[in-house]
């Protein structure tokens, strides 16, 4: 007769190994956060730093998915196609020799850490552990950004600037830092941290505001990482100030729907896309032309439906494969800058790119809406915030062109939106445990 059989149960993993696994999103994270004068020169390329970390860290993604550790997904296509359609796009434009190592370049900005999120974060504790770990960071870079509004100075670019030297007058976007080195509102310097933009940094710290809200992390991490949040002001941005904006509103309206039993995530997005909706068919010129009414400054919400206008009708004589880094016809007075992502993409690469990206962002907001309605605490709370977040990167991308460490910040976010939307819910006293250990 047969012994008892012994079920031999899996270990659980140790929290070193729990650690481990999210130091290469870690290791991205606190390199998108290094100034873009933080740069090397090899064989003819200037290699960032957010660039040197992930051509570092592709080796662990395909090792992840060699082993099966990762489940290709939807988003995973959407977000293939649109990024890969950068470098089509390219090869069409200039020709093989140029376009595809040009092409791959920019192509990977976007694919290298969406897929090191997608391969480092396999559960809300991981999310919450990364963000933790950051939490004393981007408080450090927060508190900067009143300091340097206040004394006039852009001493955190001004310093790696004479550790690694200055940008070169093209490079990275710097053909306007004259501009942007002595911008100010209201008696105040437009802070960047170290970003290459007041924008760039107030849309990062806005999307602080509902992570750490939402995060049901406890004690000094979550005060120091909700309090970074709040640097967006500082930026004197109107994208920045409009997040912040959205994510009070959408507090409110989570502790409403937990008091008001028939509201939920589902009915306000269905609520939302209508007011959109209608908005757009009753107003002048477009729901972009009421949201551009926001801004801080008119002049510049003008400019920035003049770059809609002409950069529409470039769209429509290009919608394939887009004109590359050829400026678009406008007005003679206008410059070749086109202030938002989407259409950014669309005029640079063709409407697959811009489409099949704003199709993964929305994909991933809703996505993590609508599993948190199917959790309880802590995963409910954390997947509205992180849903918040992203939903604020959409709304704020039909304005903001995201470039150098904002876009890895983008790319990361939905990358870690693509998992938590669709990961199942872990066993609850397990859950309970690690909460607790956090």
């Amino acid at each position: 007769m047969a012994g008892p059989r012994h079920v031999v149960r899996p270990r659980p993993a140790s929290a070193a190994s729990e650690y481990l696994r999210i130091a290469p999103l870690l290791i991205l994270a606190l390199a998108l956060l290094m100034p873009a004068e933080v740069r090397v020169a090899l064989a003819g390329q200037t290699l960032y730093a957010y660039r040197i970390a992930w051509i570092a860290l592709l080796p662990f993604v395909f090792f992840q998915f060699s082993r099966g550790a990762m489940q290709f997904r939807a988003n995973d296509l959407f977000v293939t196609i649109g990024a890969g359609w950068i470098t089509v796009s390219f090869v069409a434009n200039y020709g093989a020799v140029i376009g595809i190592p040009s092409g791959i370049g920019a192509s990977l900005d976007l694919i290298a850490p969406y897929f090191i999120a997608r391969a480092s974060i396999r559960n809300m504790n991981d999310f919450r552990r990364l963000m933790i770990i950051l939490s004393p960071v981007v408080f450090v870079f927060a508190v900067l950004m009143p300091v340097e509004g206040v004394t006039q100075s852009r001493f955190i670019r001004d310093a790696a600037a004479a550790a690694f030297g200055s940008l070169g007058t093209s490079e990275y976007g710097q053909t306007s830092a004259f501009r942007i080195a002595t911008d100010t509102r209201m008696g105040l310097l437009r802070a960047m941290g170290p970003f290459s933009h007041p924008i760039l940094a107030g849309v990062f710290f806005s999307t602080l505001l509902p992570i750490y809200y939402f995060s049901k992390t406890r004690g000094i991490p979550r005060f120091l990482g909700f309090s970074a949040g709040f640097a967006a002001f500082f930026s004197l941005s109107s994208a920045a100030i409009l997040g912040v904006v959205l994510f009070i509103a959408l507090a409110i309206y989570d502790y409403l729907r937990r008091v008001v039993s028939f509201l939920s995530w589902p009915l306000f997005l269905g609520s939302v896309a209508a007011l959109f909706a209608v908005l757009h068919v009753v107003s002048k010129n477009g729901i972009l032309s009421v949201l551009i009414r926001f801004t801080m400054d008119p002049a510049t919400g003008l400019y920035r439906l003049l770059i809609w206008e002409y950069g529409g009708k470039s769209v429509v004589r290009h919608p394939l494969f887009g004109i590359g880094y050829q400026k678009f016809e406008a007005l003679a007075w206008m410059g070749d800058s086109i202030d938002t992502l989407w259409l950014h993409l669309a005029v640079r690469s063709g409407l697959p790119s811009a489409l099949f990206l704003l199709l993964a962002t929305l994909w991933a907001v809703a996505g993590t809406a609508l599993t948190a309605g199917r959790r309880s605490d802590p995963d409910h709370s954390t997947l509205i915030g992180l849903s918040i977040a992203l939903a604020i990167l959409a709304i704020a991308a039909f304005s903001v062109s995201f470039f150098g460490g904002m876009l890895t910040w983008y790319a990361m976010l939905l990358g870690i939106g693509s998992t938590l939307g669709t990961v199942k819910a872990e066993p609850q006293p397990q859950r309970r445990a690690i909460i607790r250990r956090i």
